[in-house]
């Protein structure tokens, strides 16, 4: 019978310490809980249910630099033509592929820029839309694959071969409204962008109206190319 009971004790203690560890402790009142103490009751929870966390994550400010935005064929070309530049020289642009074939130099529009001040600083705003042209005026030399080279003369010799090319690189600090001190116009090619074909075809360099390219629904050679 002493054996029974002895055994007896032995599993109500087990099961004592079984059930225990399951017990759910009691708290405190939320009255009665202090804001540093719910805090550290609430945060665990939230932390593992949807909480909001912004480690890791970064802001588009945080580096200070504003991403330049793509300039459009017809702003430019207006700005190229409008009164502010009408005193500024035109400059030639051109570009020419990296690491395949002669170093040859392919002519797509020229740049002006307020005062001639910001010539290097117009070609590399306009390094889009400058090799956009080449490959629309050279589409078997220039392919949208190539790395390119760009580059800015200011020869007056017609042939591109004999005119001394300079190429630009990077320029440190760009003004804040460099866009509207700057402007490109595109020459005349087969495709009618910035010019009708006809006029490409017999070598006239004049451009046509830009709105008149519009009006005739004349895109470039991508969907992306339109007179905007």
């Amino acid at each position: 019978m002493m054996e029974v009971f002895r055994i007896g004790g032995i599993l109500l203690g087990i099961l004592t310490v079984f059930t225990s560890a399951f017990v759910v402790p009691t708290q405190p009142p939320h009255s009665l809980l202090t804001q540093q103490q719910r805090a550290f009751v609430l945060t665990p929870l939230m932390a593992g249910f949807g909480a909001s966390s912004s480690k890791g994550k970064t802001s588009k400010k945080d580096n200070g630099k504003k991403k330049a935005s793509k300039l459009k064929p017809k702003k430019q070309w207006d700005r190229y033509t409008s009164d502010d530049l009408k005193s500024a020289d035109s400059i030639r642009v051109a570009v020419r592929v990296v690491e395949r074939g002669p170093a040859k130099w392919f002519s797509s529009g020229e740049i002006k820029s307020k005062d001639n001040a910001y010539t290097e600083e117009a070609v590399i705003r306009h390094r889009a839309l400058i090799a956009d042209h080449a490959r629309r005026m050279f589409p078997a030399e220039v392919l949208a694959i190539d790395n390119l080279d760009w580059g800015y003369t200011t020869d007056t010799d017609d042939d591109s071969e004999k005119c001394e090319w300079k190429v630009v690189g990077k320029v440190e600090a760009m003004p804040a409204d460099i866009d509207k001190m700057i402007g490109f116009r595109g020459f005349p090619d087969l495709t009618g962008f910035y010019s009708s074909p006809g006029k490409a075809a017999t070598g006239d360099t004049t451009q046509d109206g830009y709105s008149n390219m519009k009006s005739k629904g004349i895109t470039g050679i991508t969907k992306l190319e339109v007179h905007i």
